[in-house]
């Protein structure tokens, strides 16, 4: 007869997820919270009018605060769970919140200006439309700060430092 042996190696991958709360004070962090706040109050203010088929300002205006806040609250849950610093680090991270808020920037102010000039006498509009222009302001805010850490000239802002017990690490906020 013969005897046979047979060995089984279990391995366990466990991934956790930390929240970052340093993020919510970092300037990065503010912003992302202003823009997430102003841009559902401006959503919030224009879906509630009444519109007609022929209003595609409106259309416009609800598909980029619609679209970027989403994308943005996203991107604040990525950088909440540190899912930029672990998971995804391979990412160009500084070019893409660069991209990122330039292009929000760009397209809220465009939909501020359709908003302001199918405001009419509608004060809810006028609110919804003010709301669109603080967004962009913070997109644009942004945008200038991203531009500055891709180019290595204010990371001190982008970064907040964690200390564990191997030590000081960075991690990009």
């Amino acid at each position: 007869m013969e005897e046979h042996t047979t060995t089984t190696t279990t391995s366990t991958t466990v991934t956790t997820v930390s929240f970052n709360l340093n993020f919510l004070t970092s300037v990065p962090g503010i912003l992302k919270i202003c823009e997430l706040v102003f841009g559902l109050l401006c959503w919030a203010l224009t879906a509630s009018v009444w519109w007609t088929p022929s209003s595609q300002g409106h259309q416009f205006i609800m598909f980029v605060a619609v679209t970027s806040w989403v994308l943005t609250l996203i991107l604040f849950i990525l950088y909440m769970a540190g899912c930029h610093a672990t998971q995804l680090s391979a990412l160009p991270w500084a070019i893409i919140e660069f991209v990122f808020n330039a292009f929000w920037a760009l397209f809220y102010f465009i939909a501020s200006c359709v908003s302001a000039a199918r405001t009419g006498n509608e004060p809810v509009l006028a609110a919804a439309t003010a709301f669109a222009f603080f967004t962009t302001i913070c997109y644009i805010i942004h945008a200038v700060i991203a531009f500055r850490h891709w180019q290595g000239g204010c990371s001190c802002v982008l970064t907040s430092s964690t200390t564990s017990s191997g030590g000081g690490n960075r991690v990009n906020a």
